[in-house]
This record gives C-alpha cells, sequence and structure tokens, in this order.
C-alpha cells in the first residue's frame, strides 16, 4: 500500500529563492532605491548587492527565531532593518519605517509568486495518482504557506498543509511531527517525509519514528544517516515508498 507522504515546502516543492529574489526586486526598486536619492542624494547600491546582504540578515533572523530568541513581528522588519544598515542607511525613523514597509510588502508579494522547483508538479500529480496520501510539513509562517501552494496550483493534491504556527512547534521539534501525524490520522511507520533540511527535515522525522527522504540537489556532503537521498523531485517516484509492512 502506498506510504503517507509528508513535504517540506520551501526549496522542496516552491522555489523559495527564485520566488524570494524576485520579490525582493520588485520592491526595492518601488520603495527603497527612491530613499537614497531622495534622503541623501546618493545612489542607491546595486539591488543584487541589496539581496546579498539581505539574504545574510535573513537567514540570522531565521535561526533566532527557530531558536525562540525572536518572534515573527519582530522578524519581518528587523532582516530588512539590518540590511538596509549593513548598506549605509543611517540609523533613524526612516530606516525603521522603510524596513517596516519592505517587510510588509515583501510578505504580500513573495507567496503569491508560483515558481516551482524543477520536477515538482509532475512528481506531485505522478504520486497522487499512485495513491499516496499527500501532506504538506513546513516551519513557515501559517497566513502566507497556505497562499504559496495555493498560487502554485498544488492545493488539490495536498490534503493538509500543516505550519509550524498553527502546530505550536517547529521542526525538528518531535512534537510537530507527532502533532502533523496525529491530525492526519498517519502512523509514522507509514509515513516518509520529504525536505531538503537535513536537521529540521530529515533527522526530526527520524526522531518521530517516520523515514525521510533527503532531497539534496546539490549533492552535499554529510554525516547523517538517512533512508534515502534524491538529488532530483522526480527520483522520488523510483523509491519503494510503500507502507512500513509491504517496504522492502
Amino acid at each position: 500500500m502506498a506510504a503517507d507522504l509528508f513535504f517540506d515546502l520551501d526549496r522542496t516543492l516552491w522555489d523559495f529563492d527564485r520566488n524570494s529574489r524576485e520579490a525582493l526586486a520588485q520592491i526595492y526598486a518601488a520603495h527603497a532605491e527612491r530613499a537614497w536619492s531622495e534622503e541623501w542624494g546618493k545612489q542607491a547600491p546595486d539591488v543584487s548587492h541589496f539581496i546579498e546582504v539581505y539574504e545574510v540578515e535573513n537567514a540570522k533572523c531565521w535561526s533566532d527565531y527557530a531558536a525562540g530568541r525572536l518572534t515573527k513581528e519582530a522578524l519581518r522588519p528587523l532582516r530588512f532593518e539590518r540590511a538596509l544598515g549593513q548598506l549605509g542607511m543611517p540609523l533613524g525613523s526612516l530606516r525603521s519605517a522603510l524596513a517596516l514597509e519592505l517587510g510588509n510588502r515583501y510578505v504580500e508579494i513573495s507567496p503569491r509568486l508560483p515558481h516551482l522547483i524543477p520536477g515538482a508538479r509532475e512528481t506531485i500529480e505522478a504520486l497522487a495518482a499512485r495513491g499516496h496520501r499527500l501532506f504538506i510539513l513546513t516551519n513557515g509562517f501559517e497566513e502566507v504557506q497556505h497562499i504559496k501552494v495555493e498560487n502554485a496550483g498544488l492545493s488539490d493534491f495536498f490534503e493538509a498543509v500543516y505550519t509550524s504556527d498553527a502546530l505550536g512547534y517547529k521542526k525538528p521539534h518531535r512534537a510537530a511531527f507527532e502533532e502533523a501525524l496525529t491530525a492526519a490520522k498517519a502512523n509514522p511507520r507509514d509515513a516518509v517525509m520529504i525536505g531538503d533540511d537535513l536537521q529540521a527535515d530529515v533527522v526530526g522525522a527520524r526522531e518521530a519514528g517516520m523515514r525521510a527522504v533527503h532531497f539534496n540537489p546539490g549533492a552535499a556532503a554529510h554525516g547523517e544517516q538517512v533512508w534515502r537521498t534524491v538529488t532530483t523531485l522526480t527520483q522520488l517516484l523510483q523509491l519503494p515508498l510503500q507502507k512500513s509492512t509491504t517496504t522492502l
């Protein structure tokens, strides 16, 4: 019988990097570039440099959020305020207001961009046709992850989208997986987690008694023991994704 499949969303199905960078370019051009010229008479940093700096600060903020040191409400403007500061914008009310505006606009725009990881749609369609129950288990925010799934045209294939916001726990916390499994009425021995994050998706699922597939498109080396690894999503169709009683 077909196993129940739980997918991570960002960087596993939804092309986070491409969608994010498109959104960042849009909001930078619309809201940030003119601030340098209008307020200080200087040329704004190149958009590619802005994105590069933002992504570093965003990663730091997400690390703090995952560790419980930062709320999502604080995270959204703070990552932009830090990026603007790194680019030389003086500390003050203008920078804070601009960071808040960029944070709000980014959350409005980026989830609605539809780009998927190559092979995502055809793989999901094939797995659904084979009789797998499909779910998403993500650490993303409740109010944006559902929008991503809908706008990417994937909502018809998934029975539910479980977010850390709604569950009350973030992957790799064992309770995040247990809560999702309970809500899906799924047995961990009959379920498989698929995701790109080695710790959050693979180690976390393993600790919860699930099998895990590491989506590792860059073939990055690591020392963790994993059930299966794929470098493309279409390779999932070659795996024995059956319930444990029938898995070889």
